[in-house]
């Protein structure tokens, strides 16, 4: 069983249809700063193919959370938030 350190949201960047925010589980310390953060989110999406997916990472009161360009919600990956 792979043990995650961090779950973060992925919101869509406009919200167009077929959009939603879904999450990713990140093999990082829950105490990762920013930058590492966004170092994961490209990989994970270099590693699948995606490209240009992260449009920016931001914070609110349940902590760090990406936003993801509307184009990537064509490919799999993640897991939506219901």
């Amino acid at each position: 069983m792979k043990k995650t350190a961090l779950m973060i949201r992925c919101v869509p960047r406009y919200g167009l249809d077929n959009t939603e925010v879904r999450t990713l589980d990140l093999d990082i310390p829950r105490d990762a700063d920013e930058t590492t953060l966004r170092g994961a989110l490209n990989l994970f999406f270099a590693v699948r193919g995606i490209s240009d997916a992260v449009y920016d990472v931001d914070v609110d009161d349940d902590g760090y959370f990406a936003i993801i360009n509307d184009e990537v919600y064509d490919a799999k990956w993640g897991t939506p938030l219901l």
